[in-house]
This record gives structure tokens, C-alpha cells and sequence, in this order.
């Protein structure tokens, strides 16, 4: 499970969060997953997309369909 280093594109800080290939649809690339921003300045859910490496390649601000799971971030 390896860990993802990016900034919240609400609040623009450094997060850090764990994802798997169980996290994600793997029938579609980029595949949209659901990340909350698990700091109480923020606590804000935003999508971002990821390749078959389980690599962001980018994010939305709003919490778009197609996501399967939310995942909180490390802090």
C-alpha cells in the first residue's frame, strides 16, 4: 500500500494518504477516488484521479461520480 504525497486543492496544504488497487476501479484509467482532508482547518472531500501505478494524476475540487471508497488522509 504505498503512500501518496500532494496538496489539497482546497486549502492548497501538504497531504499524505495510502492507496490500494482494491481502493479504485480498475476497469477505467485515470480512476476516480475520494480523498477527505482529515484536519479540522479543512475537513473537505475532494476526487482525485489516478493511473494504473496508483499515481495521482489529477484532482477535482468537488467529489465527482465514479469514486468507490473515500479515503482519509495521514496526519
Amino acid at each position: 500500500m504505498p503512500l501518496r504525497f500532494n496538496t489539497c486543492p482546497h486549502c492548497n496544504k501538504r497531504i499524505v494518504f495510502k492507496i490500494d488497487e482494491k481502493d479504485i476501479d480498475t476497469s477505467q484509467y485515470p480512476s476516480p477516488v475520494y480523498i477527505f482532508h482529515n484536519i479540522e482547518s479543512c475537513g473537505k472531500i475532494s476526487t482525485f484521479y489516478v493511473d494504473s501505478l496508483l499515481r495521482v494524476s489529477y484532482k477535482e475540487l468537488e467529489k465527482k461520480p465514479g469514486g468507490i471508497k473515500t479515503i482519509e488522509t495521514i496526519n
